[in-house]
């Protein structure tokens, strides 16, 4: 289980975005005011949380985040946010603790794409990693209902989840596209 989620994770890095290190970005600055207006082109993260904590996304969905990657290239870079296991243990603030990963890894936005299976739904929320402040927001729910796990719970099976989760993102990455073109149209 753990190489295939590897792989996965190692597919989706390599997809999403061309090789970019960490120490070729300027550092983030750390303000107390969120800005009206994006600094484009700009290097985002994209955090895909499911259940309270990141999952890497299975090949279907990873080819979906590439096209909208590839669509997007005038707004900036998208890589998927690594997050170490030692901070999946703080989670009492978890915005917090995604967004502080975001600025360590010198990323000047974060989408937090928050799956919930159950309902078959997303939040999608745009933050500043600099002031750790919300720019934009979307409620996305798919055609259908949810899927539940075995006794009404959560989704153990990873293929099943995998299935829950593309539907989810088929009806959220529209509206995230849309979500970055708006702020690209603020930007002008």
């Amino acid at each position: 289980m753990k190489p295939m989620l590897f792989a996965c994770c190692a597919a989706l890095l390599s997809a999403c975005a061309a090789p970019s290190f960490v120490g070729d970005a300027a550092p983030i600055t750390i303000t107390t005011e969120t800005p009206e207006h994006f600094d484009l082109p700009a290097r985002f993260a994209v955090a895909r949380v499911v259940y309270g904590s990141t999952h890497a996304a299975g090949a279907e969905e990873t080819s979906l985040w590439t096209d909208l990657a590839d669509r997007a290239t005038e707004i900036g870079s998208f890589t998927p946010l690594v997050i170490g296991e030692s901070n999946r243990r703080h989670w009492s603030k978890p915005n917090l603790v995604l967004v502080e990963n975001a600025r360590a890894q010198r990323y000047d936005y974060l989408i937090k794409v928050q799956m919930y299976p159950s309902e078959g739904s997303a939040e999608v929320t745009l933050f500043h990693t600099g002031s750790a402040g919300v720019m934009a927001t979307v409620q996305v729910a798919s055609p259908g209902r949810g899927q539940r796990g075995f006794w009404g719970g959560r989704i153990k099976n990873p293929a099943r989840l995998d299935r829950a989760t593309l539907k989810i993102a088929k009806s959220t990455i529209p509206k995230v596209e849309d979500m970055l073109n708006g702020a690209l149209l603020r930007q002008r």
